[in-house]
C-alpha cells in the first residue's frame, strides 16, 4: 500500500513506522490493525532509537519488526516489556545505522541483560516493582514541577 493510500483516511488505528519519535507512530488510519498490541517493535532500517513498546493493535509499516514474547507469556506485563525496551535499546545502542542494518537475525542473537533470580529465572517481580517505583518517582517529579509553576504564576499574578 502506498503512503497516499495508507494515510488517505484518519481514524483510531495507529500506524507504526520507522520513526524514532512518538513511539514510532506516524499517524492514525481508519483501517483494521495488522498487528496485535502488547509487543515490542523496532525498525530494521534505522538506529536503536526506534525500539518501542506498542500497547495497542496497530498497522505495521514496512521494515517494522515485531518481538512477541514467546517464553513466559503470562509474565510479560506492560511494565516488564517497558523494562525490556530499555535493556534492548542499551544492547543495540550505537551498533546500527542506515548502513549497518538491524535485522531479525541480529536481534534474535543479541544478548539483553535482565535481572535474574539465583535459579536463572527472570526476576519479573523485581522488574514490575522497579518500573512502578520509577513511575511513582516520575509522577512525584511532575507534580513538584507543576506546583512550582503554579506558585510562580501566583507570585506574578499578585504583583
Amino acid at each position: 500500500m502506498t503512503n497516499s493510500k495508507l494515510f488517505a483516511t484518519s481514524g483510531n488505528t495507529p500506524v507504526v513506522t520507522n520513526s524514532s519519535l512518538n513511539n514510532g507512530v506516524s499517524g492514525y488510519v481508519n483501517l483494521e490493525p495488522t498487528e496485535k498490541g502488547g509487543m515490542i517493535t523496532y525498525s530494521d532500517t534505522t538506529t536503536s532509537e526506534g525500539i518501542f513498546y506498542q500497547p495497542k493493535d496497530f498497522v505495521g509499516y514496512s521494515h517494522v519488526q515485531g518481538l512477541y514474547p514467546l517464553k513466559y507469556q503470562d509474565k510479560w506485563s506492560k511494565n516488564a516489556l517497558l523494562y525490556f525496551v530499555c535493556a534492548f535499546r542499551k544492547a543495540a545502542f550505537g551498533r546500527f545505522d542506515y548502513a549497518n542494518k538491524f535485522n531479525r537475525n541480529i536481534a534474535r542473537e543479541m544478548k539483553v541483560l535482565l535481572p535474574l533470580y539465583p535459579n536463572g529465572e527472570i526476576a519479573f517481580e523485581y522488574i514490575e516493582s522497579f518500573i512502578k517505583a520509577l513511575q511513582k518517582e516520575a509522577i512525584k517529579s511532575a507534580n513538584m514541577w507543576n506546583e512550582e509553576k503554579i506558585a510562580i504564576s501566583k507570585a506574578y499574578t499578585k504583583r
